[in-house]
């Protein structure tokens, strides 16, 4: 089964298919969109196992959410710009990559590159509707980073599940990076 599950993950995955439009006006829809998002979902699944392995407990998950709003903030101020959707690509590469070597000194790289996740729903995101995407879409980051921690604890025992992970998110960086 470990030897498919790459091939499983590439077959399920999506293009980073969370900007724009899809609603952006409610708690509700900032909730499920890092549930739905799958972009969203394995780059946060991906920083919140690669915090655990590292072994900087609270480090990564912060330094994720925080990034991620400010680029929430600086999307709605600023706008959009070219190359973000291959950002958003490139931290679930570097994610998958970190999977095989956690003492990297890359590794802040995810958080940095997290906020061009939230960099892209500020851009969609309008007025009063703003904040009440944001916090459901930041309520939901951090459960998935700490669900996602938990599991990375478990992968400390478990060195080619790890790998397997990190070949997946790998595999839909490419997948995203072809459609």
């Amino acid at each position: 089964m470990r030897t498919y599950l790459p091939l499983l993950l590439l077959v399920f995955s999506l293009p980073a298919l969370a900007h724009p439009g899809h609603g952006a006006d409610s708690f509700q829809a900032g909730f499920f969109h890092p549930l739905t998002g799958l972009d969203h979902l394995l780059m946060l699944t991906g920083a919140g196992v690669l915090s655990a392995l590292s072994g900087r407990k609270l480090l990564m998950p912060l330094a994720t959410l925080g990034m991620m709003l400010t680029g929430a903030i600086a999307g709605s101020l600023f706008g959009g710009f070219s190359g973000m959707e291959t950002l958003i690509v490139a931290s679930l590469a570097v994610c998958g990559v970190m999977m095989f070597k956690t003492e990297n000194r890359l590794l802040l790289a995810v958080p940095a590159l997290a906020m061009f996740h939230g960099w892209a729903h500020g851009v969609e995101m309008a007025g009063h509707s703003f904040w009440l995407f944001t916090s459901g879409f930041m309520l939901a980051s951090a459960a998935v980073l700490c669900v996602s921690f938990g599991a990375g604890l478990l992968l400390r025992r478990h060195d080619g599940i790890r790998k397997t992970l990190g070949g997946g998110l790998i595999a839909s960086a490419l997948l995203a990076l072809m459609s």
